[in-house]
């Protein structure tokens, strides 16, 4: 039985700690730990919670269409990638859906709860969970929806977007959701599939990760299929987003967020490289924001319940299909912060 759940409860961690959420270091959630200042600067905050949304996002849509350089009616703004994920499965009740494994817990949570026949396509461990073109095309025959998660959640693999779109090709009938939360984090932003032209391709984006916002649930759909969009709308909520979200997103898509993202990716190498130290571990190097981790002297369950003994939280991966109690994930923080787990993670393996 699949046990479902997220990394980023800081609230149960910070209880089990004995200590305020503010002191908790979360590692399990993969959200940037940089958040630009002028993303609520100036908004009269009373004034905008006051009154009620703009109906469908339209003007955030607008921002993100021209952000894009697509088409309005191509883009569908919501509470996050994860309305969409339910959205999109209640739309194919009882039909089959294909996850590619290990991954983002919610498709196949969705999925099940739509009624769906869900069939999972598994990558190999000992190929650092490398997209195994062959593998999938065995299982895609008969496939209503096929749920791709690029770069991968928690394995950071990414795939090239040519690969995405010869399956597409290849299997017309089959709807291809790709998530694409984590793609500002890649090197190369060439990746995604916004603007591609083919209607059996839905791309999920979220503002959560890149910009820090978790908390407001923002997100967007990109399709050129009008028969979903037409669906979509008429399922999501005239007020999914709230005004604060609304005002917020439109100011991230002007910031320009590339010294982040490099940022982040230099924190990444440096705790790469000096994990790599560590005998006791094993780091499978992705593309995204955050790093799984196999350890090779331990389980899951104990060392997340010592570093949270130390007021960090990490996501202990055990729950995720194909993956087992050896793996962890951990996003990348502040460097002092990173340092301290890193450290802790060298005192573990000398006591244990």
């Amino acid at each position: 039985m699949v046990m479902y759940g997220h990394g980023g409860n800081v609230y149960s961690a910070a209880k089990a700690a004995g200590c305020h959420v503010d002191e908790i270091i979360d590692l399990s959630s993969n959200v940037s730990p940089f958040t630009p200042d002028s993303l609520l600067k100036g908004i009269n905050i009373k004034s905008t919670i006051a009154r009620l949304p703009e109906p469908y996002s339209l003007s955030l849509v607008s921002e993100i269409a021209k952000y894009h350089d697509v088409p309005e009616d191509t883009i569908i703004a919501g509470s996050g990638s994860s309305e969409f994920i339910q959205k999109i499965c209640s739309l194919n009740t009882k039909k089959r859906a294909l996850i590619i494994q290990p991954t983002y817990i919610d498709y196949m949570k969705q999925a099940e709860l739509a009624e769906m026949q869900v069939c999972g396509c598994i990558m190999c461990g000992k190929k650092n969970f490398a997209f195994d073109e062959n593998e999938i095309l065995q299982c895609l025959p008969e496939t209503a929806v096929c749920f791709i998660c690029n770069p991968n959640n928690p394995t950071g693999t990414l795939i090239p977007k040519d690969e995405i779109l010869f399956l597409a090709d290849m299997f017309k009938k089959t709807l291809f959701v790709i998530d694409e939360s984590y793609i500002d984090f890649c090197t190369d932003n060439n990746h995604t599939l916004i603007g591609c032209q083919q209607s059996n391709i839905v791309v999920l984006r979220s503002f959560s990760k890149a910009y820090a916002v978790a908390g407001l649930r923002a997100g967007y759909v990109y399709t050129q299929n009008r028969h979903l969009t037409a669906e979509l709308k008429k399922a999501v909520s005239p007020w999914s987003l709230n005004s604060l979200a609304q005002e917020v997103c439109k100011r991230a898509l002007n910031e320009d967020m590339r010294p982040y993202f490099d940022k982040i990716q230099n924190i990444k190498k440096q705790t790469i490289k000096r994990l790599s130290e560590n005998e006791n571990l094993e780091v499978i190097i992705g593309h995204a924001n955050y790093m799984l981790i196999k350890l090779k002297k331990s389980d899951a369950a104990s060392f997340c319940e010592y570093m949270l003994n130390h007021k960090i939280l990490v996501r202990n991966c055990s729950n995720f299909v194909g993956l087992s109690d050896k793996y962890i994930r951990i996003a990348v923080r502040e460097q002092i912060h990173m340092d301290t787990f890193c450290r802790l993670a060298e005192v573990y393996f000398r006591i244990y």
